[in-house]
């Protein structure tokens, strides 16, 4: 885990820990949620997630919200296949093709809840919005057997490393639950699966725009 990792993480905890001392006077309809949790992006190595929530209550049912956060994680990972003859006796090699991943989402979203007792509130949410994603992409080095002519193996040539910035559309659905501590402050438990995509390399659900984050938040009513 690099420098960068550690101290996003370590900030973020800070921020956790203090506001789970805040005491305030509460309003009904306004609360500002902070989220901390795990990003797994499909075939990429996991990440830390983060964000910050403004919740708009309309009524008991349903709120509306306007969302920002960071995340990041590692590398991407591919698969090259090689066609098995007399001499190539390895099918598949694992490597990477981009790493240093940043991703930037600014959403707008609702979160129904709909079922409530004594001890949680679970709800469901769905948001959409904008997206920038940031990353470092290589080329791969195919090497072979001099002598037989056998594919080894496929590594990383990082002489080929290019800056990519992508502007995506965000889509996301989740759910959840809440749990209050106080009047004013609830601890909340989200799951969300959340896609991004644009017109070129990233579709919709598509390998490399897709992933899940597991999360634990603070909602303080303001």
């Amino acid at each position: 885990m690099g420098f960068k990792m550690k101290k996003i993480i370590f900030f973020s905890f800070v921020l956790f820990v203090s506001f789970s001392q805040i005491t305030i006077f509460a309003q009904d309809n306004n609360s500002i949620q902070f989220n901390s949790g795990i990003i797994y992006p499909r075939r990429s190595s996991s990440g830390f997630s983060t964000s910050v929530q403004y919740n708009y209550s309309l009524n008991s049912k349903i709120n509306l919200y306007i969302s920002a956060g960071y995340s990041s994680w590692d590398r991407f990972n591919v698969m090259f296949r090689e066609n098995l003859t007399g001499f190539q006796r390895q099918e598949y090699f694992k490597t990477y093709n981009s790493d240093n991943h940043s991703l930037i989402p600014i959403n707008i979203g609702a979160k129904v809840n709909f079922h409530s007792n004594k001890f949680f509130t679970s709800f469901i949410n769905f948001e959409i919005g904008y997206a920038h994603l940031s990353f470092d992409s290589y080329n791969n080095i195919r090497i072979k057997n001099p002598t037989t002519g056998e594919v080894t193996s496929y590594i990383v040539d990082g002489s080929t490393k290019k800056e990519i910035t992508e502007n995506l559309f965000n889509a996301g659905i989740g759910t959840g639950i809440s749990h209050s501590l106080n009047q004013n402050l609830d601890l909340i438990l989200a799951f969300k699966l959340n896609t991004n995509f644009n017109n070129g390399e990233f579709g919709f659900l598509s390998t490399k725009g897709t992933y899940t984050v597991w999360q634990i938040g603070l909602n303080v009513k303001i």
